[in-house]
């Protein structure tokens, strides 16, 4: 885990220019407040009236306050005070947060009752008035402050690390080690703790920011570290009466505190990722400004192609690969050189075993390629026009309009709290300025041409067998007559009857709407049914390509052979055929 951590964390950082930037000042920040005794010489608590109120000058750095004290000083030296508390109550936090969080998890019954009301009983109190209440029983200073804000924040990190520890006391080597007598000890601290350390070390870097902030309120409150020493939440609020006259003594201790949040919360996020092994998803031109020169794709050119033998698309010596260097795959090669092409009216069986690539291509196909992967070699051809350039908007101008998908889990494709008739309607409304009306009809012919009942529109996901899911999800894919369907192993979680007729289905679909097909399977006999051409992947590579009867039955290849050797019933007939 922490080698894992410290590689996704450095990857992560060497590509976030404002996460370095942050970083470094933040880190610059606390350098200084270290070594503030050396910094600066001027007495932070001693005052001089004559002295009083000057702004920022080359003697004071950041002014002077209505004592005169020097205010980079005592911000320099406030910070000492700030962060050491924050880092402390983190400490304290954490370690309780943590140690009631895996005994209620880990022992359940009895001891997860009792620790859980408790827990219960101290979220129902607003935090920042019961660190209040503890804080000013105790009479402010910096103990009372550490005590008032761990006594608070502790009870919601022990609910989460709960949440944690009930999912890893069911793992396997959990179970395997209770099992072969390892004392409960051993197994808190080596299979339950070391596992939790991610989301120890993210709720910490998260909770920093937060408790930063009580602190500096309760500070602010006149409840924290007592005056004159400074503390930048004390220093807030003795800079407030004089907001208006010297906005520098408000703006250097609200700035620094502005700062250090901002960098925790930032770097938490960065540490989740890095802790899970997975970057931020999402289109990578979301903040990039719109290039004048980048085309997009003309609506006419997707809905008709130029010429009957230009394919729909076209996938020339495609290479993918894992280029991000947090990845635990980093340099793995996923697409080695795949060419495929589908025709208008076509149906293409893309044939593979777990793992050959097979839902790559289909992703890349829909532009849906993201990081950790990356098209580094060939070209991708979508209608006749290269899609090397497009941008995130032309992408979601083609898709489900021109190009449509059919996935193979249906219920992850659906919203669980929307009606079915609503989700086809909302796929056209997004691509067309048809009338209310015109979308109900269309939604209505569509349900009537995958062979559902018109009532189903009125129907949620879960009220669904999963053959009518499935349909769902094709009539949502062929609402806008789209000219190529790319159908991703659609029949997979079905029973072998209802993948028959769902194969039926795409058969007459296809030949209604003219579509070109590409189906992605790994099993021989579902592809037999409905393709005219295969193409066999094996471990990123096209082993072989042609017409599906062709294949099935003269295959030479012995990667085929054993493809088919694997269907039941072959072994034998293929054995009888060669001889052997």
């Amino acid at each position: 885990m922490s080698e894992r951590l410290t590689r996704n964390l450095l990857g992560t950082l060497r590509h976030d220019p404002p996460g370095l930037v942050l970083l470094a000042m933040v880190g610059i920040l606390v350098a200084l407040c270290l070594m503030a005794p050396w910094i600066t010489d001027a007495d932070p608590t001693a005052t001089d009236f004559a002295n009083m109120l000057l702004p920022p000058g080359l003697a004071h750095p950041l002014g002077t306050d209505d004592f005169g004290r020097d205010v980079l000083a005592r911000l320099l030296h406030g910070g000492r005070a700030s962060l050491s508390i924050a880092a402390v109550a983190v400490v304290v936090v954490m370690a309780l947060g943590v140690t009631v969080g895996i005994a209620a998890g880990y022992f359940g019954g009895a001891v997860d009752i009792v620790l859980t009301k408790i827990v219960d009983v101290l979220l129902a109190f607003p935090r920042l008035v019961l660190a209040i209440a503890v804080a000013a029983l105790m009479g402010g200073g910096m103990v009372p402050l550490i005590i008032a804000v761990s006594a608070v924040a502790w009870p919601a990190y022990a609910r989460i690390i709960r949440a944690f520890t009930l999912q890893i006391r069911r793992e396997g080597y959990v179970l395997a080690a209770r099992t072969i007598g390892t004392p409960t000890w051993k197994v808190l601290v080596h299979h339950v703790g070391l596992n939790l350390l991610g989301p120890i070390l993210v709720l910490a870097m998260l909770d920093l920011g937060n408790l930063i902030l009580a602190i500096s309120a309760l500070s602010f409150l006149g409840l924290g570290v007592a005056p004159p020493r400074p503390e930048w939440g004390a220093m807030l609020n003795e800079g407030r009466a004089m907001m208006e006259l010297a906005p520098w003594l408000v703006l250097a201790p609200g700035g620094a505190i502005f700062l250090v949040v901002l960098a925790a919360n930032y770097f938490g996020d960065i540490v989740r990722d890095s802790a899970e092994g997975r970057p931020v998803h999402g289109p990578s031109d979301w903040l990039r400004p719109g290039r004048p020169g980048a085309r997009r794709l003309p609506r006419t050119s997707v809905r008709e192609p130029s010429a009957a033998e230009q394919p729909l698309v076209a996938l020339d010596r495609v290479t993918v690969d894992v280029t991000d260097p947090r990845s635990p795959y980093f340099g793995r090669r996923i697409l080695d050189g795949v060419s495929v092409s589908v025709r208008q009216g076509e149906c293409v069986g893309l044939i593979g075993e777990s793992g050959s690539g097979k839902s790559t291509l289909a992703a890349l196909t829909l532009g849906l390629t993201r990081r950790p992967l990356a098209l580094t070699a060939g070209s991708v051809r979508l209608f006749g026009a290269g899609t090397g350039d497009w941008t995130w908007d032309d992408w979601r101008d083609v898709r489900g309009r021109a190009v449509s998908l059919v996935s193979q889990d249906p219920l992850s494709a659906l919203n669980p709290v929307l009606r079915i008739g609503e989700q086809i309607g909302e796929v056209m409304a997004v691509h067309s300025a048809a009338s209310p009306e015109a979308i109900e009809a269309r939604v209505r012919e569509i349900v009537r041409e995958v062979h559902l009942p018109e009532s189903v529109t009125e129907r949620y996901p879960h009220e669904l067998s999963g053959g009518m899911r499935q349909r769902v999800v094709i009539a949502m894919g062929l609402v806008n007559r789209p000219s190529l369907l790319i159908a991703d192993e659609p029949t997979t979680a079905l029973d072998v009857s209802t993948q028959l007729r769902i194969l039926d289905l795409l058969r007459d679909l296809q030949g209604r709407y003219g579509l070109g097909l590409l189906f992605v399977s790994h099993d021989l006999r579902v592809v037999s049914r409905v393709a005219d051409r295969v193409v066999i992947l094996k471990e990123g590579r096209v082993v072989e390509e042609g017409p599906t009867e062709t294949v099935f039955t003269t295959s030479r290849q012995p990667y085929t052979r054993e493809l088919m050797a694997a269907i039941p019933g072959r072994r034998r007939e293929l054995m009888q055929a060669t001889g052997t």
